[in-house]
């Protein structure tokens, strides 16, 4: 089968989604040796992969009026079906949300999450109203839609009006690889100034429902008890990071993967307040390099997070300030925390998320 890959969407420092799409498509190849794949890219996008070890292995194909800003979103919806098909695709996944409006090969859409659509601050208005006239569309005229958990899907059953044996629940995979040479603890101390007390780690996005101004209030009343402790939320700078500067709190911005592996290995605590997500794939980041988790029970993270985590209440920084807390007061709880953390991290592969995905796919040309 010839596949194609809406990745129009991609560039660098995207996060969670830019995970997804560099760790699925070599599971894919690796569960499906003879699948062909053309990768729909912009520019930026094409760079960006090109350097992977499987890039050789797929096709990356751009288009002058494909991914231009501005106009993305409509030329995922106008222009790409055609491209598909041009290309020999016989079935296109987009990964990303948008995908053609009048598919002219099976389509299959991931939505991650509804976010942009229950949470009006969390992307512009006309961006949000552009989605709404766009994506809900496509995804009823696709043969199916992909989840990344049962909270998303119930959730995209109700807003898009899709029945829910249409949407398939494909969970991700754990995240990036662990690097092998990550940065020393003495040089991200010093670099970042994060002194030598207690690393209270948050990899979040600086967005309103990513709930980072509560964890900044939550770590007055650690440092009541620790008052060396540091909060360090690596993430690309927002208008919300001028609000939340203080002595408690430290942005270094988007590191690279040596430094992000640092500090997950140096962090004492892991903390996820988020109020809305589709998955959290920082958590089980974290849980995978034994990093003791506390983190909110809202939306689709207790199902990744499971029994190996010490949850709070997000909307409360005392509950907040509290679990985080307990981690770093007590080292027999933040190791059982860790080893169940390690446990949990096995329960998920990317291989099972390709087979799944596949599987999708299967039902979509069924």
């Amino acid at each position: 089968m010839r596949l194609g890959v809406n990745a129009v969407f991609l560039e660098p420092q995207m996060g969670g989604l830019e995970t997804y799409v560099r760790r699925l498509l070599p599971a894919l190849l690796e569960v499906r040796p003879d699948l062909r794949v053309t990768v729909f890219v912009n520019r930026a996008g094409k760079e960006a992969l090109a350097g992977e070890p499987w890039a050789a292995d797929v096709e990356l194909a751009t288009h002058p009026l494909l991914g231009a800003r501005g106009t993305r979103a409509l030329g995922e919806a106008f222009l790409l079906g055609s491209l598909a098909r041009r290309r020999g695709c016989e079935l296109l996944h987009s990964v990303a949300l948008t995908a053609p409006l009048r598919p002219s090969v099976p389509s299959v859409v991931t939505v991650a999450d509804v976010t942009w659509l229950r949470e009006p601050g969390s992307v512009p208005r006309a961006t949000r109203l552009l989605w709404r006239s766009l994506v809900i569309p496509a995804a009823r005229r696709a043969r199916r839609l992909i989840a990344i958990s049962e909270a998303t899907r119930s959730e995209v059953a109700e807003d898009f009006g899709v029945p829910l044996e249409r949407i398939d629940v494909v969970p991700l995979g754990p995240g990036r690889e662990p690097v092998a040479d990550p940065t020393d603890e003495g040089e991200l101390r010093a670099r970042f100034g994060l002194g030598e007390g207690p690393i209270v780690l948050a990899v979040s996005a600086l967005l309103a429902h990513k709930n980072v101004p509560r964890l900044v209030q939550a770590m007055a009343r650690v440092r009541s008890e620790f008052p060396d402790a540091v909060l360090v939320v690596p993430a690309n700078r927002t208008p919300m990071q001028d609000q939340l500067v203080g002595p408690a709190v430290v942005f270094p911005g988007w590191v690279d993967g040596r430094d992000l592996d640092g500090l997950y290995q140096w962090a004492s605590c892991f903390a996820f307040p988020s109020l809305r997500e589709g998955f959290g794939l920082p958590v089980l980041e974290a849980m995978r390099r034994g990093v003791p988790v506390a983190c909110s029970r809202a939306s689709a993270v207790p199902e990744v997070a499971g029994d190996a985590a010490l949850y709070f209440d997000p909307e409360s920084p005392n509950s907040i300030a509290e679990a985080i807390i307990a981690i770093l007061r007590d080292p027999a709880l933040a190791a059982e925390l860790a080893r169940k953390g390690k446990s949990r991290a096995e329960l998920f592969s990317w291989r099972r998320t390709a087979e799944e995905t596949l599987a999708s796919f299967e039902r979509a040309l069924a």
